[in-house]
Parts: C-alpha cells; sequence; structure tokens
C-alpha cells in the first residue's frame, strides 16, 4: 500500500512541478493534498487489515462453510443466501498476544507493567489497548509513508535539475519557516517523541533524527538547519534510521524469546 501511495504521489508531484502556478507553488503540499482522499481510505483498513490476519474474516472477506480436504477426492457445498451478522469494526478487541508484538515493533513509548496486557492466546485485549496498537500501526505507516514521499521527492528534483532544490518544500515545512535558524531553534513542542532510541546515536544523527521525525522537517530546511549539504544531511538521517532499525528489531526479537520461555 505505502509502495502504490508513493507512486501516487510521484505522479502528483511531477505534474505540481511541471505547473507551479496551478499547484499554487509548493509542489509537495498540493501533491500531499491530492492524496488524503486514498490516505484516509487506507488508515481506515488498517483496522480491517488486522482483522482478517486475526480472525481469517473481516467487514468484506467472510468463511461461510468448511470443508475436510482429503487428497483426490471431491467434496461440494451450497452457497447459503445470507451471511451471519459480523460485529461492527469499531467493537474489534485484537487478541492479547498481538499487544506484545506490536508493543516492540510499534513502541508506545514506557509503559507501566500493570498497564501490559497478558500476553494469553485465549483472552482479548481491550478496547483501550486495542486502540492502542491499532493507533500505532497508524502511526507506523504515515511514517514510512513519510518517507517514501521524501526518497520520491529527491528523486524527482534530482530529474528535474532546472529547479532549484530551495524552491521546493519538505514534507512538513511550515509556512512560517524561517531561514538562519540553527538545529531546533523556533520549532515548538515535538509532535512525537524518538528519545529512547537516541542512546546509540551520532550527535548529528540525534539532530537529524530529531528534525525529521520528532519535529516533521523536510530534507533543504533539514541541511539548512545542520549547516550542510542535502546529500550529508539525508545521510545521517538514513544511518539514524538503521540504527533505529536495528534497536526496534532487537526488542522485538526480546519478546519473542520471552514469549517462548514462558511456554
Amino acid at each position: 500500500m505505502i509502495a502504490l501511495l508513493a507512486d501516487s504521489y510521484r505522479r502528483y508531484f511531477k505534474l505540481a512541478l511541471a505547473h507551479p502556478s496551478q499547484a499554487g507553488g509548493d509542489p509537495h503540499e498540493w501533491a500531499w493534498t491530492q492524496l488524503q482522499p486514498a490516505l484516509r481510505a487506507a488508515l481506515e483498513w488498517i483496522r480491517e487489515w488486522y482483522t482478517l490476519a486475526c480472525e481469517g474474516q473481516n467487514q468484506t472477506v467472510r468463511q461461510l462453510a468448511s470443508v475436510e480436504f482429503v487428497q483426490g477426492g471431491t467434496a461440494s457445498l451450497s452457497i447459503p443466501t445470507t451471511a451471519p451478522e459480523v460485529p461492527p469494526p469499531s467493537s474489534w478487541r485484537g487478541p492479547a498476544w498481538l499487544f506484545g508484538i506490536s508493543l516492540a515493533y510499534f513502541g508506545f513509548g514506557p509503559l507501566k507493567q500493570s498497564h501490559v496486557p497478558n500476553i494469553d492466546p485465549a483472552e482479548r485485549l481491550g478496547e483501550a489497548h486495542t486502540r492502542l496498537l491499532l493507533k500505532g500501526a497508524r502511526r507506523v505507516f504515515l511514517w514510512e509513508l513519510r518517507s517514501a514521499t521524501q526518497i520520491v521527492q529527491n528523486e524527482e528534483i534530482a530529474a528535474a535539475a532546472a529547479i532549484p532544490a530551495e524552491t521546493v518544500g519538505g514534507p512538513n515545512k511550515g509556512k512560517g519557516s524561517r531561514q538562519g535558524l540553527k538545529g531546533i531553534e523556533g520549532l515548538g513542542p515535538k509532535k512525537l517523541d524518538f528519545s529512547r532510541y537516541m542512546d546509540n546515536l551520532t550527535e548529528k544523527q540525534r539532530l537529524a533524527c530529531s528534525l525529521k521525525y520528532e519535529h516533521g522537517l523536510g530534507l533543504t530546511e533539514i541541511a539548512s538547519r545542520m549547516e550542510l549539504d542535502r546529500k550529508t544531511a539525508y545521510e545521517h538521517i538514513e544511518a539514524a534510521k538503521r540504527k533505529i532499525d536495528q534497536f526496534r528489531s532487537s526488542e522485538k526479537s526480546k519478546v519473542h524469546r520471552a514469549k517462548s520461555k514462558g511456554e
């Protein structure tokens, strides 16, 4: 889904670069706006994807009958004219074991042990934990999509060599952004907190990571605030992302090992 959305973004972004006056002077903002209907639909589908993966059916995919497999045999089933009712998507509660996996993958920040549900295949999460799980899934989805659109943006700007990079804003470059500011000056509160991932990063990687993921700035403004060229700033962001991915993968493995020992 991210690949499909990124490809659609590429088409809109190229169109905006070709017709800057119609796009309002900010190709990213125009392309991102055009992508919103499809993005909203994808965010709504995330719950349905989780329901299908965990339950084997959801609002659109139903299991109406089953038959035992016999090699070389044949079977026939009557097709029912009505399907059993399925609870509305908003009332779905995920299995408890899914929270343990998502805790490692999505983070959620530090939680008191008493607030973490027991990992028991027979148990169901409460509504609050299910909402938290789905919120984390949507957050990671948006994070990965913004990274993908940033790559698309860089590729298309490089392809359109006649367009100065400075004229194209980054994904979240605010209208009030001012030139000459360094580091996190004037950015206000963080949109996300990545402090738990910063320990193994270098100083420049921490700053690049904070500007990119905590404050949501585009590559051009990150390079300006770090007093680096765009290529070097991009390399610091990618190096930080690789270390963060390794850390999250390690946490996920620890959860799996703990689960295996408990069984």
